[in-house]
């Protein structure tokens, strides 16, 4: 897993950085001002972040972690020290903006604090706000409509202070042409590796190094906190499969909505626009009117005795650009789509009907009318799937609400055991094998309030089943503690192997960079080095290629190649050396005006960002900040860790 992390820290980094991002749950409560309090992850200003509030952000990070690595996210990423100071870093710099803001009195209205929350997708339902969705979603992540929206008006009211800094920094197409040359210039280079498996026999270690080792740092070998659990998860689809919907009540629900299934009357027609010529300002001029109906009903004279000509005259005649291609058809409408005049008309006449001039906003219309599609009840055999399914639906439904107050009950009052309460409501008890906190919270899908219950030193000591969480979604579950270990060294024997294996890996890979040196200077003094080459390639700054980190990749760039060539090698990410000859620069095609200008957008933006990562810091000179020990490293937040603070 730590391997994991480390190959794709760059990554990691990156998705943790979205955390400053406004309108998120994890928004710091600028109003919890619960100052001194024991439990404080950190304070800022004297302000509280509270526990709460440090793992909400965590388990934000853990879902868009979960959302951009798919099959590849280990909740058990979020077990490491590195990865939690960083949400915690995240957490402080937005709460020193807010700081700022308050300071600055910044604030949001309540109209645009409303305008945003009713866009935000993850509340609404069938693309319109649901009331239900947003206290169903606020209560799975343990907050109400009050904290929420006191932290979202925080984040809003901060924006205007994070737009300044990101408009504040510009870049010109001078620089922007000496970054493209500077990221898209390349060499041309050719690659041997040694590989670290040839070292390894020789890489003798014994067992005071093991244990020297291990007593240097025995909390790197310790263990975090697990438990094995029995848990019971109620969902609505449980009941799914007995809803059922029958003939009369399907029949009973089309005939109550049969006007939600008439499709209303529509009508096809066509039309010669003859429109009135206008003045800048909008006003017919002289005589145009008169010259347009003049016109108008000439046409209509025409259609009148030769009926077929009217799509030609359309084509020839019509000023309606969207239709005169199509010899003046309009297609199917209804009722409600046309201006008044025009509407009235069409649906007065009869098929075939020919009939003008009409007068309307946009000038004079000889209308002929096709066809007619009368007001249409839809079968009741071409909607019966969508009835039945919602008609299960809402038993489904049904049957979930009136179980989940039973199923609530029944876990607290049968507290030693779920098997009861699992065969009335016919669901399988789930066992677990050791769990540490991240992966107990997979199981809730992410939410935290079900580990922090799991959790809670009353169910660790008395092993009874918790209370039901609700998950959203409508889905409850509670789990007990069948076993628990407290977080500890792990003793030496058992993890003599895993630092034996390092050990030797360590010293594999110093006795590969002593001999890819003397390769390097082999090979560079023009002497046989019994390495083998690889064919030419292309190696850019932004893309390293394979055996080529970027560490070695700077060391290509900064090569002098003024006698025709270099060499110069360096550890590989696979513990091995690689050797690099450096052929030749290659240098990038003449940008054009539009990739300056995205280029020059994309230095601002970088700019940007670093004049804000420079500001929060300058802010940390300004306002005090205090981080409990202990914290990022997932000690105790109380007193048994230390409640020594540390000022940023």
């Amino acid at each position: 897993m730590f391997d994991f992390v480390y190959r794709n820290k760059r990554l990691v980094q990156i998705v943790l950085g979205l955390l400053v991002l406004p309108f998120a749950f994890v928004g710091v409560d600028s109003y919890v001002r619960n100052m001194g309090s024991d439990n404080d992850v950190a304070t800022v200003g004297g302000t509280s972040i509270t526990p709460q509030e440090y793992d909400n952000a965590v388990r934000q990070q853990q879902q868009r972690m979960s959302q951009m690595l798919g099959k590849n996210f280990d909740p058990a990423m979020f077990d490491n020290p590195e990865v939690k100071q960083q949400v915690l870093d995240g957490v402080i710099n937005q709460r020193l903006l807010q700081t700022v803001g308050q300071n600055l009195k910044l604030t949001a209205p309540d109209a645009q604090l409303r305008k945003v929350i009713l866009e935000v997708p993850d509340f609404q339902e069938s693309g319109k706000f649901s009331e239900s969705r947003y206290d169903e979603l606020l209560r799975a992540n343990g907050l109400t409509r009050v904290s929420y929206e006191s932290r979202l008006r925080g984040d809003l009211a901060q924006q205007p202070l994070q737009d300044a800094l990101a408009r504040s920094s510009f870049s010109g197409a001078a620089q922007a042409a000496m970054f493209q040359k500077l990221t898209e210039q390349a060499r041309e280079i050719q690659v041997a590796t040694i590989d670290i498996a040839s070292f390894i026999a020789q890489a003798k270690v014994d067992d005071a190094q093991v244990k020297a080792e291990y007593d240097k740092n025995p909390d790197a070998y310790r263990a975090p906190e697990q438990v094995k659990l029995e848990y019971l998860q109620l969902n609505q689809a449980a009941f799914a499969a007995s809803a059922t919907a029958s003939v009369d009540e399907v029949k009973a629900e089309y005939d109550k909505r049969v006007k939600e299934f008439t499709a209303p009357e529509e009508r096809r027609a066509s039309h010669i626009l003859i429109s009135i010529d206008k003045d800048d300002k909008g006003q017919a001029k002289a005589g145009a009117k008169d010259a347009a109906k003049a016109e108008a009903e000439a046409i209509q004279k025409q259609v009148s005795t030769a009926p077929e000509k009217f799509a030609d005259l359309a084509k020839q005649k019509s000023k309606d650009p969207g239709s005169a291609a199509q010899g003046g058809d309009l297609g199917f409408f209804g009722r409600g789509q046309m201006v008044k005049p025009f509407e009235e008309a069409v649906f007065s006449m009869k098929p075939g009907e020919i009939r003008g001039p009409i007068e309307s906003d946009f000038g004079f219309h000889i209308i002929r009318l096709a066809e007619v599609k009368p007001e249409r009840a839809r079968p009741l055999d071409e909607v019966r799937a969508q009835l039945e399914g919602e008609i299960k639906q809402q038993k489904t439904s049904k049957l979930f609400n009136e179980n989940a107050e039973k199923f609530q009950n029944r876990v607290y009052e049968q507290g030693d055991s779920y098997a009861k309460l699992a065969e009335e409501l016919k669901l399988e008890v789930k066992k677990t094998d050791w769990l540490t906190r991240a992966q107990v919270q997979a199981i809730g899908g992410g939410n935290q309030k079900f580990v922090q219950t799991v959790f809670a030193p009353a169910n660790i000591a008395a092993k009874k089943n918790s209370e039901a969480v609700d998950l959203g979604n409508n889905s409850l579950i509670s789990a007990r503690i069948v076993d628990y270990k407290p977080s500890s060294v792990r003793p030496l024997d058992e993890v003599k192997a895993q630092i034996t294996a390092q050990l030797q890996r360590k010293l594999a890979t110093e006795l590969a960079s002593k001999a890819g040196a003397e390769k390097v200077a082999a090979v560079a003094a023009g002497n046989d080095s019994g390495l083998t080459f690889g064919a030419v390639q292309k190696l850019l700054r932004q893309a390293p290629v394979a055996n080529v980190n970027q560490a070695l990749t700077k060391q290509v760039f900064a090569a002098d190649l003024s006698k025709g060539g270099a060499v110069v090698g360096g550890g590989n990410d696979a513990g091995g050396y690689t050797v690099v000859k450096v052929v030749k620069v290659v240098e990038p095609e003449a940008p054009n005006a539009d990739k300056l200008k995205s280029l020059a957008q994309r230095l601002s933006g970088q700019s940007a960002g670093d004049l804000s990562n420079a500001y929060v810091g300058a802010l940390k000179d300004h306002i005090k900040v205090e981080v409990k020990k202990g914290v990022a490293q997932g000690g105790e937040k109380d007193g048994k860790a230390g409640t020594d603070a540390k000022k940023s």
